[in-house]
């Protein structure tokens, strides 16, 4: 248990300090989904990388995202999002 505190308070330091928080939504991990919602609570820019829009859960289906078609149209999409934002 004191593991899983430890992993957990370090994931909300994380996203406390950071201005974007990209999170790669890979089938459907639900850790992922509460690090967003967590980083939406705390104001945070969130950008959800997905293989398929229905690995994204239905409350963050407004949350921008970039689905992953490859490495190189996702790394430019990225960019152009953090431009752009």
């Amino acid at each position: 248990m004191e593991i899983e505190n430890d992993i957990r308070s370090a994931i909300h330091d994380s996203i406390n300090i950071c201005d974007l928080l990209i999170a790669f939504m890979i089938d459907g991990n639900l850790n992922v989904a509460y690090g967003v919602g967590y980083a939406m609570a705390k104001g945070k820019n969130v950008l959800i990388i997905s293989a398929d829009y229905s690995e994204i859960p239905f409350y963050l289906k407004k949350v921008p995202t970039i689905l992953l078609h490859d490495y190189f149209e996702t790394s430019c999409a990225i960019l152009n999002f953090i431009d752009n934002g």
